[in-house]
C-alpha cells in the first residue's frame, strides 16, 4: 500500500456511515473495534446497534464506546433480528455513503477509503462491492480465496456479465441480462464487501421479518429496481467462519433444511412484483427447485410424506416442463409404502 493510502482523507471528504448489528458477539467486539479503527479513512460515523444482546455484548459496548476513533453512537433495542437492526441504524445515518459490517467479520484497512475513492469518480454506481475472502475464524488459514472465483477456477456468472472498466479497476455491470443472472446465480458483492450510496436507502430498506439469508434477495431485489452495480478485483471483506455464523441455514439436518428452504422460498417470492417475464420465469424455477430438492427431500426424512407430496406439486406448478418433478411427486407415494414395509 502507497504511502498516500495510509493517510486519511481531508476532513470535508463525503461521510461514511458505518452501521453493525450486534447480538450476542461479546468474543468478537474486540476484534470489530480493531478493524474499524483500523480504517484509512477518517470521515466516518459508527452506528452500532445491539439486537438485545444477553451475554454482555451491550454492557461492552456501552463502556468501552469511547475507544472508537470515530463519533459513535450506541443503539439499544429489543431483540427484533439482524435486518431490523440494520433498517434502525439506516434511520439516524447521514453519511453519503452506507459501510454495513458484521461484528464478527474484518476489513482491510483500506476497504473504506479505496470504496469512496471509487464512487466519488463513478456517480453512476448505487452499489459497489470487491471480494470477499473467507477464513476459519480459530486458525486463520484461508478456506475460499475468493468469492468471485468458484472451485473449478471460472468466474462467477454476475462477474461475466457484459461491464464497462473503468479507471482504477472499476467495472460497471451494463449487461441487460443483469436482472436473470442476479436471480439465478445470486449478487456475489456481500452487503459487507461494499460501500452503498445511502440515496439507494431512500426507497429500500431491509425486510425485518427475515432472520438470516435475506441479503441475497435484498441485493438482488436492488438489482430488479434497476439501481447500477458495479465491482473491483479486490478484498474488500474478510469472512470468519465459525459455528455460531448466523448464516449457516443451509445444509446439516433435514430441520435446518427445511427452515432453508422456507426461507429461500419467502425470498424468491418478495421478488416476483418487480420482475419482467423472463425473470419471472427464473423465480419460478428457483422456487420449483426449493420445493422439490429441498423442501420435499427434508419432509420426507422427518417422515412426512404427506407435505413431501404437497412440495412437489408446488414445484410442478411453478415448473410444469420439468420432468424430474413429475417423476418425484409420483414416486413419493411409493417410497411411503416401501418406508412402511
Amino acid at each position: 500500500m502507497s504511502t498516500d493510502e495510509n493517510t486519511h482523507f481531508k476532513q470535508d471528504a463525503p461521510l461514511v456511515s458505518v452501521i453493525v448489528p450486534v447480538f450476542n458477539r461479546l468474543p468478537f467486539l474486540e476484534q470489530l473495534f480493531k478493524t474499524i479503527n483500523a480504517q484509512t479513512y477518517s470521515n466516518i460515523e459508527v452506528i452500532i446497534v445491539d439486537d438485545g444482546s444477553t451475554d454482555g455484548s451491550n454492557e461492552w459496548l456501552i463502556s468501552n464506546q469511547e475507544r472508537l476513533n470515530w463519533p459513535t453512537t450506541i443503539i439499544t433495542q429489543a431483540n427484533a433480528g439482524h435486518y431490523d437492526a440494520r433498517n434502525n441504524g439506516l434511520n439516524i445515518s447521514t453519511g453519503k455513503y452506507i459501510a454495513f459490517q458484521d461484528s464478527d467479520d474484518e476489513w482491510p484497512d483500506y476497504h473504506i477509503k479505496r470504496m469512496v475513492t471509487y464512487l466519488e469518480d463513478n456517480s453512476d454506481i448505487d452499489w459497489l462491492f470487491g471480494e470477499l475472502k473467507r477464513i476459519d475464524h480459530n486458525t486463520g488459514v484461508t478456506i475460499e480465496e475468493s468469492n468471485l472465483v468458484r472451485k473449478d477456477g471460472s468466474l462467477h456468472p454476475f462477474i461475466k456479465l457484459n461491464s464497462e472498466l473503468r479507471d482504477n479497476g472499476v467495472n460497471k455491470l451494463t449487461s441487460s441480462h443483469i436482472g436473470v443472472v442476479a436471480i439465478a446465480h445470486r449478487v456475489p458483492g456481500s452487503t459487507q464487501s461494499a460501500l452503498i450510496r445511502s440515496s439507494l436507502f431512500s426507497s429500500m430498506r431491509f425486510d425485518p421479518s427475515f432472520r438470516t439469508a435475506y441479503d441475497q434477495f435484498f441485493a438482488v431485489k436492488c438489482v430488479l429496481k434497476g439501481f447500477q452495480f458495479g465491482f473491483v478485483r479486490e478484498i474488500h471483506q474478510i469472512y470468519h467462519v465459525h459455528n455460531t455464523n448466523i448464516s449457516l441455514v443451509n445444509g446439516g439436518d433435514a430441520d435446518k433444511r427445511l427452515k432453508s428452504s422456507m426461507t429461500h422460498i419467502k425470498g424468491y417470492r418478495t421478488l416476483l412484483p418487480f420482475c419482467n417475464e423472463q425473470e419471472s420465469e427464473e423465480v419460478r424455477k428457483k422456487l420449483a427447485f426449493q420445493y422439490a430438492w429441498v423442501k420435499a427431500v427434508a419432509e420426507m426424512e422427518k417422515g412426512n410424506y404427506g407435505e413431501a407430496f404437497r412440495s412437489n406439486l408446488k414445484a410442478i406448478s411453478y415448473d410444469w416442463k420439468n420432468l424430474q418433478y413429475w417423476k418425484t411427486m409420483l414416486l413419493t407415494p411409493l417410497k411411503r409404502v416401501l418406508k412402511r414395509v
